[in-house]
């Protein structure tokens, strides 16, 4: 198991180049992302400077910011480098922090891996990169989710929004009342 000061400086590290992705963070300073995948446990937190540091240890899912949790059968999952194990996860708290975690992620220099290496070697390089586009790939899926969501509840729950459907209903609906009319004045007309 990778220790979580490991981590933190390892993605502080692969951002130390782009000041817009720390920029980015920084607007979520002192908030905590926690990632659970039975037995391993990762919590981090988000500096001033939009850097990460190893966060608490006793970390609550309640206390942090958002918590991201793999069920057990997901491990192996990731061994292979699959997404289902992505899609397996359980996100709670706050979903802009993990989004901007995202955005900040998508944009690791091409050599992000090779720069690891001199710091943790190549073994550890590789799989915190793989973390990395893993944790990226989580923050897509939860904005996509996120989106589908809110056009289902303004459409189906709040409907605030009319869909297309409804639109062309409604104006076939329209015509046929004006035909109807017509057909009423016509006869109003015949009987007068």
């Amino acid at each position: 198991m990778l220790p979580a000061s490991l981590i933190a400086s390892a993605l502080s590290r692969l951002l130390s180049h782009d000041d817009a992705a720390r920029k980015l963070l920084s607007a979520h300073a002192n908030e905590t992302l926690l990632v659970r995948m039975p037995p391993f446990v990762t919590a981090l937190q988000v500096t001033p400077a939009g850097d990460f540091v190893a966060a608490a240890r006793d970390l609550d899912a309640s206390d942090a910011s958002v918590c991201v949790d793999f069920a057990l059968a997901s491990l192996p999952l990731f061994a292979q480098g699959r997404e289902a194990a992505l899609r397996s996860a359980k996100v709670s708290g706050k979903a802009a922090l993990l989004q901007d975690v995202s955005k900040a992620l998508s944009s690791l220099p091409l050599g992000a891996e090779a720069e690891l290496e001199r710091l943790v070697g190549p073994i550890l390089a590789h799989e915190a990169v793989r973390f990395v586009r893993a944790l990226k790939s989580l923050g897509d899926n939860a904005q996509q989710s996120l989106d589908a969501a809110g056009k289902r509840y303004l459409h189906d729950e709040a409907q605030l929004v009319v869909s297309a459907q409804d639109i062309e209903r409604f104006g076939s609906d329209v015509q046929r009342a004006r035909i109807d009319l017509d057909r009423l004045a016509a006869r109003i007309a015949r009987l007068g």
